[in-house]
């Protein structure tokens, strides 16, 4: 079946707020400390919101097919970041990723490590992740999700519209604008601190589960020993 404006738009939120958690997860592990990675202030990466309504919209027929599903998650994404990354460069000369040192990569906006894993990501999202979270966006009641909806939305814009004053460097009164900013910003940070610190200390349980793991070994090596004897 066809998707409705109201359910892509609840995906977007959705997927922009998950893809942000993975990146302040992954930032965190990989650097050590703590990051909390998007372009905007809030706790979203609209990218992440785009590119998986797309890739519903444009792969849920072949949600049976994995080849083809992964392979169209690949070069979606891979299109659209490579679009997001050029367009970001040339409007604000600056870059939020730069993949120039892993091969194979495309001006730095893409490399096929990455797209590898948007292609992965894309195929486990659309088979695993997104029945549920289409559940829970139909079970909403529809004025509640309305509602809803137009808050994050008004939100949202309030918030791009604060960022990119401030990336062109605008010199206007905002102050109302910064404020909300200054506020979503600590939203963000406190959650994606919550996150960091969660994540670091995953990791170091898994590091230490792995130096653990050899001993371990031996003594289920020498125990079966003993049985034997």
């Amino acid at each position: 079946m066809p998707f409705t404006p109201y359910q892509l738009l609840w995906y977007f939120f959705i997927y922009a707020f998950l893809g942000w958690c993975l990146e302040v997860v992954f930032c965190t592990v990989n650097s050590g400390q703590w990051v909390n990675r998007g372009f905007l202030n809030g706790p979203v990466c609209p990218i992440y919101g785009v590119g998986m309504v797309v890739v519903l919209l444009a792969l849920q027929p072949l949600a049976d097919n994995l080849l083809l599903l992964f392979a169209g998650s690949l070069v979606l994404t891979s299109l659209l970041e490579l679009a997001t990354g050029y367009v970001l460069k040339k409007a604000f000369h600056t870059s939020w990723w730069d993949y120039s040192d892993p091969p194979f990569n495309i001006g730095g906006y893409i490399c096929l490590k990455f797209s590898l894993a948007w292609g992965l990501g894309g195929m486990a999202a659309v088979r695993l992740l997104h029945p549920p979270i289409a559940r829970m966006v139909d079970r909403l009641p529809r004025t509640l999700g309305l509602v809803l909806l137009a808050v994050m939305a008004g939100v949202m814009a309030a918030d791009l519209a604060a960022t990119l004053v401030t990336l062109a460097g605008l010199e206007q009164d905002l102050r109302e604008l910064e404020k909300l900013a200054a506020a979503l910003r600590r939203g963000s940070d406190a959650v994606s601190k919550g996150l960091g610190d969660a994540a670091l200390a995953a990791d170091d349980k898994l590091a230490e589960g792995r130096q653990a793991l050899p001993g371990r070994l031996a003594d289920l090596e020498a125990r079966r020993d003993l049985l034997r004897a």
